[in-house]
């Protein structure tokens, strides 16, 4: 009976939450100009849908839909409203003062009626995106709306969101379960990533070989480490058929989306060269559908047949996609090694009086475009196509920064912003102990919501050819629909945000409490999202005296956060965080809070961690007066009875034994110091790691440091020190004692994810 009463206290609670919270305006994107009215409108099954014409049905159906798939009213639609009901007016608008983009639209809710206006069928269907933001997220007893008025514009006409199906395939019901979310937030642009090196994607009737070889594998690596090679033993296979494409193409046109599709030329050709080896350069080569990640020498050939297949492949991609005004062709990453040692492209350098390969590139892209121009295409490719000279009529897809776009914006191309640091969504979000394995990097929320497309080194003129920035996910560690969900959200409704909100009216404290209500709607349309760190779990520094207050809440409305501080892993049998309290934190101690929180359909976040230390921050060393990259070094081999050999030693870009050890024997036992400086980018608490056999040592600074085991098996320890940002003195050392040398080193600020420390993190 009283675990009854607490389910009904919860649901009650949850109930009465879902009306307050719809009482507040949670709009994402931020709409322009929010205008916030007395009273509310009452939601019924006698309320009506208007529409004046017949133009607006399709949009007024949407709406129907909507309503009674989330709220259980199944609403008539009428062309003459009635005083009797209330009424919903759906309807398109001559009115071009107030809308002047097709974007454009106004949501305005009153007492006895609403009124969603935009000046096309394109603004309509926003509005009613922002509606259904309005609306509570289930129905529970009188469902009523907040008076309001909204009016809102886009601030860029290119919104995207990417896709990679390549390294992993995707069925037909996730791609659009994407392109429904994306929808939802206001994104144009699907950018369909559908040929790599490791599996090719999309049928083409004239070259059936590119599917029947092309999109298999036998296998994925395993796990994260590259060299040596370790494979998983699950194949991957699958592509989507023209009427498949068809399909998604017109599912997307409904919901007032572009599917612009990317084929990879001339790198990242590995799964088409594996189907037809002739297009290689190399004709004592074997090509194969690659079962692991980064890039490869096998290029497309610029000859003469490489270029028929192409362009075949290219009118039926075109074919497929009429509405398309792109056809991206990539151009990233191309490995010039095939091309050097090819005879046949070195005689084409000097027919064509190109200088070296990145112009071979150009030539290859630029013959290209001609071609997509030829059939009322527009070509885009990432950054790299830049090298050797771009395109005439090419937009820029610029992702190794702002660099590439900026440069193309000043030579008066198009661009399209997807840079790294901002706008790759495969990158971590958190501690890598506890999150999905993914590519790297740490990309957290706050970190992607400051992504702004237009850099501040651009001329206004210049920045008009900005038309906008895209969100991209790789998939090489994302194998299932869900897995994408997790790293797309929430961090895609910040990018929605930053390509439609204009710079002023952002703000991210704002984001995150409307957030909130976003993640909600997540929840009750499946998506698996990543459940944001509990507020107020964060790792500290305490000064002496200092109290140890921990004071967390719920990231999501009606979630709960379970802790513990012993070392064990929360679960819900756990302490239940209900108010602050204080922890007992020893000088030179620290305690470790772990917390997991538990969302209203129970699922559960990964475990995070902060840890709060109680002592001195480490100060940096002075500015040297001189200081040359990589560190000091010596290492010594001894020969018997603990004699030395051969002793030296020097300076060392890197840490890695084999280009120091001067053609030494490595499996012979031998010792080797490295000595410098590290340079700490922020004040924090930072994490160092050591994965190696026999012993390591590590010291940062006067107090922190560790020593492995020291035995022939692989051990892994690591500390953590309070740093502050600038140079901290570090010592590293190694002793092997014999057989094959193994040792990996790496750091974080702690609950980010790890990065390699190498000898190009150091000075001395």
């Amino acid at each position: 009976m009283m675990n009854k009463l607490l389910a009904a206290a919860f649901c009650l609670l949850f109930a009465s939450f879902a009306f307050a919270q719809n009482d507040e305006i949670n709009i994402i994107p931020k709409p322009q100009s929010i205008q916030r009215g007395e009273g509310r409108f009452i939601l019924s099954k006698e309320t009506r849908i208007v529409i004046f014409k017949t133009v607006d049905r399709p949009i007024a159906l949407m709406l129907r839909d909507i309503l009674k798939t989330n709220l259980g009213l199944d609403l008539k639609i009428v062309s003459d409203p009635s005083p009797k009901f209330n009424n919903i007016f759906v309807s398109t608008s001559d009115d071009v003062v107030l809308m002047k983009g097709d974007d454009d639209y106004t949501a305005e809710v009153e007492k006895n009626s609403i009124h969603l206006y935009g000046p096309n069928s394109t603004g309509l269907f926003y509005a009613i995106q922002t509606f259904r933001q309005l609306l509570p997220v289930i129905a529970t007893g009188q469902i009523s709306i907040p008076v309001v008025k909204i009016e809102d514009r886009n601030r860029f006409n290119y919104r995207g969101m990417h896709l990679d199906v390549s390294r992993h395939f995707f069925p037909v019901e996730f791609v659009k379960k994407y392109i429904d979310l994306m929808s939802q937030y206001k994104f144009n642009k699907f950018h369909w990533h559908l040929t790599d090196d490791q599996g090719w994607r999309i049928e083409i009737k004239k070259y059936p070989k590119l599917t029947e070889i092309g999109s298999k594998r036998p296998e994925s690596v395993k796990g994260r480490v590259l060299q040596p090679y370790v494979g998983d033993g699950v194949p991957v296979e699958g592509f989507y058929t023209q009427e498949q494409i068809k399909d998604v193409i017109a599912y997307a046109k409904a919901r007032y989306i572009t599917v612009i599709p990317e084929i990879e030329l001339p790198g990242h050709a590995s799964a088409a060269l594996a189907a037809y080896p002739q297009l290689g350069c190399k004709a004592d080569y074997t090509y194969k559908v690659q079962t692991t990640w980064g890039i490869f020498k096998e290029v497309f050939c610029p000859t003469d047949e490489t270029f028929k297949f192409l362009e075949d492949v290219l009118d039926e991609t075109i074919a497929l996609f009429p509405d398309s005004p792109y056809i991206h062709i990539g151009g990233d990453e191309v490995l010039k090694d095939h091309w050097k040692e090819s005879p046949f492209v070195q005689e084409l350098k000097k027919r064509e009086n190109l200088k070296d390969e990145h112009e071979v590139q150009s030539y290859f892209v630029q013959r290209i475009e001609k071609h997509v121009n030829a059939k009322g295409k527009k070509i885009i490719g990432w950054d790299e196509i830049l090298e050797g000279g771009l395109a005439p009529n090419a937009t820029v897809m610029s992702w190794r920064g702002m660099k590439g776009g900026i440069e193309a914006a000043k030579a008066k191309h198009d661009v399209i912003m997807t840079p790294t640091d901002y706008a790759y969504l495969d990158y971590g979000q958190g501690d890598p102990a506890t999150e999905p394995i993914n590519i790297g990097g740490y990309l957290p929320l706050e970190k992607v919501y400051s992504f702004d497309p237009v850099p501040n080194d651009l001329t206004a003129d210049e920045a008009k050819y900005i038309i906008g920035g895209q969100g991209n996910i790789w998939t090489e560690y994302l194998k299932k629909g869900e897995n994408v969900e997790y790293m797309a959200f929430p961090r895609m409704l910040a990018i929605a945000e930053s390509v439609w909100t204009t710079r002023e009216n952002k703000n991210y404290g704002d984001f995150r409490q409307r957030l909130n209500a976003q993640l909600a709607r997540l929840d009750a349309q499946n998506v698996n999202y990543r459940i944001p760190e509990p507020p107020g779990l964060v790792n500290r520094v305490l000064a002496d005296g200092e109290a140890a207050i921990l004071d967390l809440s719920t990231p999501i409305p009606g979630a709960r956060v379970f802790y513990t501080i012993d070392g064990s892993t929360p679960d819900e049998k756990s302490t239940l965080f209900i108010k602050p309290l204080q922890l007992d934190v020893p000088m030179d101690g620290r305690v470790d809070v772990k917390a997991v929180v538990v969302i209203r359909s129970g699922r559960k976040s990964s475990v995070y961690t902060a840890t709060i230390l109680r002592g001195p921050w480490q100060e940096p060393e002075p500015e040297l007066k001189e200081k040359r990259p990589g560190a000091n070094f010596g290492m010594a081999f001894p020969i018997a009875n603990d004699r030395l050999g051969s002793v030296f030693g020097g300076e060392a870009r890197s840490l890695n034994f084999r280009q120091i050890a001067r053609g030494n024997d490595l499996k012979l036992p031998f010792g080797v110091s490295f000595s410098g400086f590290i340079n700490v980018p922020a004040d924090g608490i930072y994490e160092f790691q050591a994965e190696s056999t026999w012993e390591t040592a590590i010291t940062v600074g006067e107090k922190c440091g560790l020593r492995t085991a020291g035995t022939p098996e692989t051990s892994i320890r690591s500390f953590v020190c309070p740093l502050k940002a600038g140079l901290q003195k570090i010592g590293i050392s190694y002793s092997h004692r014999g057989g094959e040398p193994f040792w990996r080193l790496r750091w974080a600020i702690k609950g980010q994810n790890w990065r390699n420390l190498n000898g190009g993190e150091l000075v001395h």
